[in-house]
């Protein structure tokens, strides 16, 4: 499949892009994926190495390294569904599930000589450090953003005696209760775009490490 890089918005107009959205929902989830594959690969290679001395470990090994290409095949797709833009989809082609070759056991011989085979399954070993990485980053800036953006909601509870604001320095932001909510909303209303942008750019960088390590052989 060919992915290409996407076009980015301005900075207030990835609020209204529903590219931003996907590809952070990708994102997030690449935690979760990124626990599975990186079990699948580990546990996969590990048990076709153990195997290896008896005759069931060639089926166990190749079983192993078809499933990886179809792993790959599904990321593929999904990257093209939720982070590529809407004119990649229809141009872009999925990668082959096994390599072209003249006969099952010529196929088969070629999928362990295909490179593509085993950089896809370095990619899914990577995609659980990234994965924490994307999810830890994303989370961390939503919440601060989300939570300093709520302030001066709140700040109107406190000002009926509803709730006990603490923001910023003690004094300073006793003495100036408005402007201090007011600045915490404007901090919060930059962060949000701020994490949509940087969602866009991380998943800029997993369109190029899937080109290099799934699509092209």
């Amino acid at each position: 499949m060919s992915l290409l890089a996407p076009t980015h918005p301005g900075f207030f107009e990835v609020l209204a892009t529903r590219r931003a959205y996907t590809t952070l929902a990708y994102l997030l989830l690449s935690l979760g994926t990124g626990i599975l594959a990186f079990t699948y690969a580990v546990t996969g290679l590990s048990l076709s190495l153990g195997l290896a001395i008896l005759v069931i470990g060639i089926p166990v090994a190749l079983t192993f390294l078809a499933g990886t290409r179809l792993l790959a095949v599904g990321e593929v797709h999904l990257l093209r569904i939720l982070v590529a833009d809407e004119d990649e989809r229809d141009a872009s082609e999925a990668p082959a599930l096994l390599p072209a070759g003249e006969g099952f056991l010529a196929r088969w011989t070629t999928l362990l000589k295909d490179r593509r085979t085993w950089t896809s399954l370095l990619y899914f070993v990577l995609l659980l450090p990234l994965g924490i990485a994307y999810f830890t980053s994303l989370i961390t800036l939503l919440a601060v953003g989300l939570g300093l953006l709520a302030v001066p909601i709140a700040s109107l509870f406190h000002a009926t005696g509803g709730i006990s604001l603490d923001v910023g320095p003690q004094a300073w932001s006793t003495a100036h209760p408005t402007l201090t909510a007011l600045l915490c909303g404007l901090a919060g209303l930059g962060l949000l775009p701020m994490s949509l942008h940087l969602a866009l750019l991380l998943g800029r960088f997993q369109v190029w490490l899937a080109k290099q390590l799934l699509v092209r052989s």
